[in-house]
């Protein structure tokens, strides 16, 4: 277990970043509400899906570090289930990112067979790719260093880190 000061710095680590996930899925969904509110749906399709790739990704990192401070907390709720459930996660999101190809042909299709800025391509292809980088983020290798440890870590070891679900589902063998 880490010491006193360890473990409160993690727990305050973990409340913002839970806290921060929580709040950027809710804005993204609520982008997407206006967006659909105010463009053509023909035009929305590739960008709805990202955005709603991305809120998807973004609400399991919320529950992610929810359940990984409810640990430091001294109320487990880290059960293996719960893994299982990331595994289950983590095929979805690599299915729904293996679908978006088909969705920006479709969304081609559908607008006229243009990707014109009409269509706000730019937008759409940019919440792809972040969805991408949420779901590399958390199954596979850390991308966000926001804190001097991170950043320590990058500068002595000259590597990306190992995303945290990532070792939670191999030390489990899940």
């Amino acid at each position: 277990m880490p010491s006193r000061s360890v473990k409160q710095r993690l727990i305050k680590k973990l409340q913002w970043t839970f806290q921060v996930e929580g709040m950027n899925a809710v804005m993204f969904f609520g982008i997407l509400i206006f967006i659909n509110a105010t463009y053509d749906i023909k035009d929305l399709i590739f960008l709805s899906y990202g955005l709603l790739l991305m809120c998807f990704i973004l609400l399991q990192g919320t529950y992610y570090w929810w359940k990984k401070l409810s640990v430091l907390e001294d109320k487990p709720i880290f059960q293996n289930r719960t893994l299982k459930r990331f595994l289950n996660f983590k095929r979805k999101n690599e299915l729904a990112i293996a679908f978006m190809p088909f969705v920006l042909v479709a969304q081609w299709v559908i607008s006229g067979r243009t990707l014109g800025s009409d269509n706000l391509l730019g937008w759409a292809l940019f919440a792809n790719v972040f969805a991408v980088l949420e779901y590399i983020n958390y199954y596979h290798i850390q991308l966000m260093y926001d804190n001097r440890y991170d950043l320590r870590y990058l500068f002595r070891h000259k590597k990306l880190k190992e995303a945290s679900l990532r070792k939670d589902l191999r030390e489990q063998q899940i």
